[in-house]
């Protein structure tokens, strides 16, 4: 099993410091709601905020250390999930298109997602965190594996 390129943990580490961003706001709009002297305003301010950026962060960290990726000779099998872990296999010979992405985050620590489509809805795999460059030789690997060329 195949691990994700390290700098996909600085993209969910900026995701989740965003994501507590707005969390602060949310709690200080609440604080003001509260009846409290102001040092208790921010002393809540302070624990909350700090509480959710902390946990943010490290389940970001354990989200990397739990997503792994493999090519088998039949199947790609994915690992993923920090609560609930989860195996999962696409056979390539469902293997109807593959997609490589890239928003704004991605672009600028040089990753990219790959995106495989198949016939059903419900066994659609996508890997994050790919190196630009080996997501493109993942992609015509897991093609040449369906049978089919770049042109899918």
């Amino acid at each position: 099993m195949t691990p994700l390129d390290p700098r996909v943990r600085t993209q969910w580490r900026i995701e989740a410091l965003a994501a507590s961003l707005v969390a602060t706001l949310g709690i200080v709009i609440g604080a003001f709601q509260l009846p409290l002297a102001w040092w208790g305003r921010l002393g809540l301010i302070v624990v909350a905020a700090a509480a959710i950026g902390g946990g943010l962060q490290f389940v970001a960290s354990l989200r990397y250390r739990y997503w792994k990726y493999g090519l088998a000779d039949d199947v790609l099998i994915l690992e993923h999930g920090v609560w609930t872990r989860r195996r999962s296999t696409t056979p390539y010979f469902r293997v109807q298109n593959v997609d490589l992405s890239q928003g704004p985050l991605e672009r600028w620590l040089g990753l990219k997602r790959l995106t495989i489509r198949t016939a059903s809805a419900f066994t659609d795999a996508s890997i994050p965190g790919l190196d630009a460059d080996a997501a493109e030789q993942l992609r015509l690997r897991i093609l040449e594996r369906a049978g089919r060329d770049a042109a899918v």
